[in-house]
């Protein structure tokens, strides 16, 4: 079960990230094309492809997690056995898992914050900001299903 549910979110989330990356391209060429041909631009689509940077960048996190090819600090695994390892796996995958939570509440208060004072021509852009607290809570996620999820990896 818990397979089928890390499946699914791996669908949904390759989708958000599939999105996202076409629309910034799809941006990105458009602005050109204006800029070269007709000697303007939308300012709006600058801001908006820098979000969507930042959507395409963690949705890339996450999507990589559960097949373990996320950013690793390993700098003592060459140094210990591979019974350690495998004794160590889990407990340091729900510490990471808890880490990524506890991380989420920042997540939460700064896109609070934005909403609370940012200029209100620019609140179009507060919902791009949910992809702080979005990300930390799906990876963590993904780092607690591991723990149950990939005995073999």
């Amino acid at each position: 079960m818990l397979t089928t549910i890390e499946k699914k979110l791996i669908l949904i989330e390759s989708w958000v990230a599939s999105l996202s990356l076409l629309l910034l391209l799809t941006l990105s060429v458009f602005q050109m094309l204006i800029r070269n041909f007709l000697d303007f631009g939308y300012p709006e689509i600058d801001i908006i492809n820098r979000h969507l940077l930042l959507v395409c960048g963690a949705m890339g996190a996450v999507i990589a997690t559960p097949k373990l090819r996320h950013i690793k600090i390993d700098a003592l695994t060459p140094l210990i056995s591979d019974i350690t390892k495998k004794a160590l796996r889990c407990p340091l995958l729900i510490f990471t898992a808890i880490v990524c939570a506890a991380l989420t509440y920042p997540a939460v208060q700064f896109c609070l914050d934005e909403w609370q004072y940012v200029p209100a021509n620019e609140r179009w852009t507060l919902p791009f900001t949910l992809i702080y607290p979005v990300g930390f809570s799906l990876l963590s996620l993904h780092f607690f299903l591991l723990c149950f999820t990939a005995k073999d990896k």
